[in-house]
């Protein structure tokens, strides 16, 4: 199987997840948003995790291509340069999330960007060409001995 396959299959479940939270819970997420925008060692250890997920995603699948799969790459490096941001400036995220936060829309928006994104890498990782389900695994297996 591809790694951008794998890779959607992590990642597409947790960004719809994420989406759908946010658009079910939106003053929730507005909340923790600005308690986080307080604490600078969150921050910072945001930024690592942030920066190890783009590396991760990076290292295992990291081509250009002419399909979806490009996304599995832009999502690596914004994650990577998220990370390294939040890392180098902690008291500019603050800045620039202090300025979004008071915007009503902005997780109603964040949100359907991140489930509609989350649904298409997820259905893309499950139902791409070439993708091989638990059934079809377990029939190559048979096939083998």
């Amino acid at each position: 199987m591809d790694p951008a396959e794998n890779i959607a299959r992590l990642l597409g479940p947790v960004l719809a997840i994420i989406g759908i939270g946010m658009l079910t819970n939106g003053f929730v997420y507005r909340e923790m948003a600005g308690q986080f925008l307080h604490l600078y060692p969150l921050i910072y250890l945001s930024g690592i995790l942030a920066l190890l997920a783009g590396l991760t995603i990076l290292h295992a699948y990291h081509r250009w291509t002419r399909d979806w799969r490009s996304l599995i790459t832009a999502i690596g490096w914004i994650l990577a340069c998220a990370g390294t941001f939040r890392i180098l400036a902690p008291q500019f995220v603050t800045f620039v999330g202090g300025a979004i936060l008071p915007h009503d829309g902005f997780f109603a928006g964040a949100g359907c960007v991140l489930l509609a994104l989350g649904g298409f890498i997820t259905f893309k990782g499950y139902v791409a060409e070439g993708a091989i389900s638990p059934s079809d695994m377990s029939q190559s297996e048979k096939t083998r001995s």
